[in-house]
């Protein structure tokens, strides 16, 4: 019988970038409770843990956020309350797999913390630009990144039809667009208008990108780029990436693609993926030929 650690290798190796983003945001929660517990139960804890959730939330004190600046990352994956973590987590399994199946799991990754920067980057703004707002000290949640999730996949297929209950089929711009306007009316007043700038950001961030990548500009592709050199350098994989090539005898060698061809692979593929994917935003998935299947899949 496989043992538990065994059963969460297994999902984070073939679960994919949604599957993993919940299980950190799902250890994150889990920490976040256990410190609460002890806390209960009246047993020591460090003293920088004493805040509990906010040691690792955004705060809108620039002078906090110097000193704690790993909550610029931490923010988008603490949530207070199981209600809190339950739908936002609901929402990134539904629309997350519906965005990794299309532009994949490298771009999911990007667009889900670039999605939570912008969010953040406005929240600050509008705390220290309009004393007025009542944002609130703190901010936490998945949300932000999760809306750059859904705005983007919207944009980019908004007739796209989503099954709802009740209501039956009914397209994702328009969903999006309600979500929108619910976001932009917290801003005059209650108890979560932090939350609400937060979104906007988010939703912000996903439109940019998908209407740049309509006109045939990536402004993530930066960070994807960085996100790679970063997961190679802590691999200890250092220089280009190898392929293997096959000499006229048979078998097998390889050599490093230099700069110029693997620049050449990356636009061409690039170029490749974008007719696909405007040829599925017109005409839906089953209109596409089996070669072109197999190489969005290829994609991810």
């Amino acid at each position: 019988m496989a043992s538990i650690q065994d059963e969460i290798s297994k999902k984070w190796n073939s679960g994919g970038m949604v599957v993993r983003l919940i299980m950190v945001n799902l250890a994150v929660f889990l920490l976040i409770g256990t410190i609460k517990l002890l806390g209960v139960l009246g047993l020591p804890i460090p003293s920088s843990l004493d805040t509990g959730v906010y040691w690792l939330a955004i705060s809108s004190d620039l002078g906090v956020l110097i000193r704690r600046p790993w909550s610029i990352v931490t923010h988008m994956f603490a949530h207070e309350g199981i209600l809190h973590f339950f739908f936002n987590m609901l929402w990134l399994w539904f629309l997350g797999r519906m965005f990794q199946s299309m532009f994949g799991q490298r771009k999911l990754l990007a667009t889900y913390l670039l999605g939570g920067f912008s969010g953040i980057i406005l929240y600050l703004l509008m705390a220290n630009l309009i004393p007025t707002m009542p944002i609130g000290g703190w901010a936490i949640g998945a949300s932000a990144a999760v809306m750059a999730i859904f705005i983007g996949y919207a944009t980019y297929f908004p007739n796209q039809q989503i099954r709802l209950p009740f209501i039956g089929g009914v397209a994702i711009k328009y969903i999006a667009i309600f979500y929108v306007i619910i976001d932009y009316m917290g801003l005059s007043g209650g108890n979560n208008v932090g939350g609400h700038v937060g979104h906007l950001g988010g939703a912000l961030y996903g439109f940019i990108l998908m209407t740049q990548i309509k006109k045939g500009t990536d402004i993530g592709l930066w960070f994807e780029n960085f996100l790679d050199r970063l997961v190679n350098f802590v691999r200890g994989r250092k220089g280009g990436r190898m392929k293997v090539v096959y000499n006229k005898k048979g078998k097998n060698s390889k050599r490093r693609k230099t700069d110029e061809e693997f620049n050449a692979d990356k636009n061409a593929n690039a170029a490749k993926v974008d007719k696909i994917l405007d040829k599925i935003s017109k005409s839906g998935w089953d209109s596409l030929t089996k070669d072109e299947k197999d190489f969005l899949n290829a994609q991810k």
